[in-house]
């Protein structure tokens, strides 16, 4: 994309507006739906930001950095790029770690950050499939299939599954059931403590991850650990946060 003399990719200005979109987003739903103070949540959010970058890139220089050493990629190569568990991981630690430092209440942060987050993905991975990166597997076809991607970069006929799309399809539908599921526990219910919008979210990303990377370039074996261990996590607090609702219900 070309702005006069400049020339910007679509990449960092999809994600960039992305990360805007999470981090202005989050902090408005919880100063106003939790009544959380704008200077601890803003805190939170600008340490999640910069240990969610650094982790991504620490992530994917840690997998790449092998196949720099077997001689298979340049090291300009191996030392670009971001990945997405990284992130995740070290920005999840970072925020359970900045919440119990300002005494935050997790359920609160969680639920603020919910929705944002899976606006996020979805508006994010357009950038990914617009720069060719976190792309499906393919194959050569002679008659290829309509829901098969030809990236700009593939020899004539080669065809991939659109693993940057799904994912933003994804994000997209879950953030309609999410916002869904807010309405009816706000409106029907009366609000509830107990965070159910981010397991959710955590339980149908972590899910679609496990089962879709199969059809995803050169995913290691580490983010198959996370995506498991962050689905058995959404469950568990799902169902905290069930049995913590009858109780107070009850009470």
């Amino acid at each position: 994309m070309k702005i006069s003399f400049l020339e910007v990719r679509s990449y960092y200005v999809l994600w960039a507006s992305a990360l805007f979109i999470f981090v202005a987003w989050t902090r408005r739903r919880a100063e106003r739906l939790w009544g959380m103070e704008d200077g601890d949540v803003t805190s939170v959010l600008l340490r999640v930001y910069c240990a969610g970058v650094l982790g991504s890139y620490a992530a994917a220089v840690t997998e790449k950095l092998p196949r720099f050493f077997a001689g298979e990629i340049a090291l300009g190569a191996a030392l670009s790029g971001l990945e997405s568990w990284g992130g995740i991981l070290a920005g999840g630690l970072t925020a359970l770690w900045s919440l119990k430092k300002r005494g935050m209440r997790i359920e609160a942060f969680a639920e603020s950050a919910a929705l944002p987050a899976a606006a996020m993905m979805a508006v994010g991975r357009i950038g990914c499939f617009l720069e060719g990166c976190c792309a499906g597997v393919g194959k050569f076809y002679a008659s290829p299939p309509c829901w098969t991607v030809h990236m700009r970069n593939d020899a004539r006929g080669f065809y991939r599954f659109p693993s940057q799309l799904a994912e933003s399809l994804l994000s997209f539908v879950s953030l309609l059931l999410l916002l869904a599921v807010e309405k009816y526990l706000r409106k029907r219910r009366g609000g509830t403590r107990h965070a159910f919008c981010f397991p959710l979210y955590m339980l149908l990303y972590s899910l679609y991850r496990l089962l879709f990377d199969a059809y995803r370039e050169a995913v290691s074996p580490e983010a198959r650990v996370l995506w498991a261990a962050a689905a058995l996590a959404g469950v568990l607090w799902l169902a905290a946060s069930f049995i913590g609702e009858r109780c107070a219900s009850r009470g």
